[in-house]
């Protein structure tokens, strides 16, 4: 998806009609806009983006509102680049958008209407800043011809939940088209985009699309395209309560078996990494969430992920704040389990604290894997002799339940 990309500065050098000391700041706005409405002198049924905005910036002036109008003035639709100060002005009244977009971290803004069935229309603009503090702004109105005023609206932003305090958030005005869009910045997984479509008179969220991704299987050298691998929907879970989500995905039934296939990704050296599977050529056993030790109190922060394959191929995944911090792959020796493995560490930390949270999170009681790790000199390879109860893998969250999570459409 293309969209503008938008970047900020301090707004002290306007030099205009409207006196530097006039000019607001994005505080300066966000503490007023919503407690007064904006006469529009002359507005009639139908004006456009640009009396809005010129009625805007005459009670709320900012510097990049300025710039725009006295830009605009002589401009139709189209675009004027002002090479001094490094941006370019974008006019387009016929689709109701205009905008100030640079490369540079001076302030810029967007702003679009909507036409209402009821002969109303909704003007939003977005101010964005990027000083101490980085503000960015997002006003919403609601035009009303018979009295030429914008009323200030609720915006879909407004009634916008953020489910992981890690995200970030920005949002885009369209230029083409009637959706309003609200994207998810995390900062391990990829980029979630919010589409609200437009109904004649509001906005509702219609659908959510995770950005493509590629990815590596378990620490392997080839590298995957999500989207290409057939995934239809997905889930975030946060593994370790720290805030930070997994990523879940979930593809449609097989036809020939009625299997689903499932999988777990998170962030591995900087790159997005499958952690767990289940279905086909995989089986997710166990999701072992760890309780905190009292001489270990950092194994609270750890989830392991327990994964084999149909060559018992054995995969021990660790997720700690949202990365993949170990991964740890068993490689047989034969197929008695009774006997030694060999194991192959890859990842972040010492393999002895790679061993410490796996064991510390896997062997609980009798229902669980019991793992012994021997050494060997100069090699990330390790010797392990691994014991089966007569019971299967105890996971502190039931993967039945786990799987019903995913039901956002992908991509």
């Amino acid at each position: 998806m293309k969209r503008i990309i938008i970047g900020f500065v301090c707004l002290f050098g306007f030099i205009g009609s409207t006196t530097a000391q006039e000019l607001k700041s994005n505080t300066d706005v966000a503490n007023s806009w919503r407690n007064q409405a904006v006469a529009v002198k002359g507005g009639g049924q139908a004006p456009d983006v640009m009396t809005l905005l010129q009625a805007f910036h005459k009670q709320l002036p900012t510097w990049v509102t300025g710039e725009v109008l006295k830009r605009a003035k002589n401009l139709k639709d189209g675009e004027q680049y002002e090479s001094e100060e490094d941006y370019r002005v974008l006019v387009n009244r016929r689709n109701g958008y205009v905008d100030l977009a640079s490369g540079t971290d001076i302030d810029q803004m967007q702003a679009c209407v909507w036409k209402r069935k009821n002969g109303h229309r909704i003007f939003a603009i977005s101010l964005y800043e990027q000083h101490d503090p980085v503000t960015n702004l997002l006003c919403w109105y609601d035009y009303d011809p018979q009295t030429e005023t914008l009323k200030p609206d609720r915006s879909p932003l407004d009634d916008f939940q953020i489910q992981f305090p890690s995200v970030q958030i920005s949002w885009n005005l369209p230029m083409i088209g009637t959706s309003f869009e609200i994207m998810e910045y995390h900062p391990f997984i990829p980029t979630l985009t919010h589409v609200f479509s437009w109904d004649g008179m509001k906005h509702h969220e219609d659908k959510i699309l995770l950005e493509d991704f590629e990815y590596q299987c378990f620490g392997e050298d080839e590298r995957l395209r999500a989207s290409e691998q057939g995934y239809q929907s997905y889930a975030l879970t946060d593994l370790t309560n720290e805030g930070y989500p997994t990523l879940y995905l979930r593809k449609a039934p097989a036809s020939e078996t009625g299997e689903t296939e499932y999988a777990l990704f998170s962030m591995f050296k900087g790159d997005m990494q499958m952690v767990g599977c289940d279905g086909m050529e995989y089986r997710l056993n166990g999701i072992f969430v760890p309780q905190p030790e009292p001489d270990a109190p950092w194994t609270l922060q750890n989830a392991v992920v327990f994964t084999d394959d149909f060559l018992h191929n054995h995969y021990f995944t660790v997720i700690t704040g949202g990365l993949t911090q170990y991964l740890v792959v068993e490689e047989p020796w034969e197929d008695d389990m009774q006997q030694g493995y060999e194991a192959r560490i890859i990842g972040y930390g010492s393999p002895h604290e790679t061993i410490h949270i796996i064991n510390a999170s896997v062997a609980k009681e009798r229902e669980c894997v019991k793992m012994k790790f021997q050494e060997k000199k100069n090699s990330n390879r390790f010797n392990f002799g691994m014991f089966y109860p007569t019971n299967r893998i105890f996971a502190t969250m039931k993967i039945e339940e786990f799987f019903t999570l995913a039901n956002e459409p992908l991509f």
